[in-house]
């Protein structure tokens, strides 16, 4: 919590910032300050630049600006930063409105993230998604994807509708895979993630395309492997790219749990003796301690029965093995 000195000094900048950025950018131009919800309905306050007669609208995460001031960084030099951005997305947008309302483009470029269904139920009202168990897989576009990070926008319902692919579900197949090309999957053991040589990790690391294309090689007991994307951001989703689960059982020579490690990535074990409720509070003691609130992705573990070909959820839906 902010006590009253951080509150005044944060309400100081935030008069100050938006009082330069009108003085840089002219008087066609106005500033407002909004909470908005993000993923697990946590609030954040964004900086909306708003031209009159202009569709497009930059935003900036007030917490970032803020923080970069803390460290330094003037007021001044933040404003001429956003200006610079604002005037150079205002030229991009114009060059490129016609491109995102082409449907061929926007289907080219559809992909999904998954997230909590309970945790956004307000917000996925003017979502599209499809439910998954207890989570919701939600539509997006990319809009552009580079060396320095990727854009997109959650995509509304009017231009869904407007795309007339027909039923989400009945399309979700489609979506999914287009992901998959957009996003390629990732597995590696978790050891690599936190070794802390460059050197050693290139040499070590072991892809996860090599791994499904030898069916010799077996995923091992009580070992436990990170599955995301190859850009680490929103890579839970991978456990529903086509056919990857069943991939992952025949290399694991039978079911394994999924630990939901946060929105970028799971986890994944293969164990015939582990409690469950165990791995249950341990992810919601990760959750509340270790993850961003927002970076949060479900509070259970899941178990996939390749049987069936059925996820389910440990502690609601398992009893003895049996779904």
């Amino acid at each position: 919590m902010q006590n009253e000195k951080e509150k005044m000094c944060r309400a100081s900048f935030e008069e100050e910032l938006q009082r330069f950025l009108l003085e840089r950018l002219g008087a066609e131009y106005r500033t407002e300050i909004s909470r908005v919800r993000k993923n697990n309905g946590v609030m954040k306050e964004v900086l909306y630049i708003r031209k009159e007669n202009s569709e497009c609208v930059p935003c900036f995460y007030m917490d970032e600006m803020f923080q970069s001031h803390h460290l330094g960084e003037s007021v001044e030099a933040l404003a001429d930063y956003v200006r610079n951005i604002v005037l150079g997305e205002s030229t991009a947008v114009k060059e490129q409105v016609e491109k995102y309302m082409q449907k061929e483009w926007i289907e080219h470029n559809l992909f999904f993230r998954l997230i909590d269904f309970e945790k956004n139920k307000e917000d996925l009202e003017q979502a599209v998604y499809v439910r998954f168990r207890d989570l919701a897989a939600v539509f997006y576009v990319l809009t552009e994807d580079s060396e320095e990070g990727v854009k997109s926008f959650r995509l509304p319902q009017k231009i869904w509708e407007s795309l007339e692919l027909g039923e989400e579900e009945a399309y979700f197949p489609v979506i999914a895979e287009n992901t998959q090309k957009l996003f390629p999957e990732r597995l590696e053991y978790i050891e690599y993630m936190v070794l802390e040589s460059v050197e050693r990790r290139l040499r070590l690391e072991l892809p996860f395309r090599e791994i499904i294309s030898k069916p010799e090689q077996e995923l091992r007991s009580n070992q436990l492997y990170v599955l995301t994307n190859q850009r680490k951001i929103n890579g839970a989703a991978v456990i529903l790219y086509p056919g990857m689960l069943d991939k992952l059982a025949k290399r694991f020579r039978g079911g394994f749990y999924i630990i939901p490690s946060s929105i970028h990535e799971v986890l994944l074990l293969k164990g015939e003796e582990i409690g469950e409720e165990r791995l249950n509070g341990m992810v919601r003691e990760v959750n509340e301690t270790q993850v961003e609130p927002e970076e949060v992705l479900a509070d259970q573990v899941y178990y996939y029965v390749p049987e069936k070909h059925q996820l389910i959820i440990c502690g609601q839906e398992r009893t003895n093995g049996e779904a």
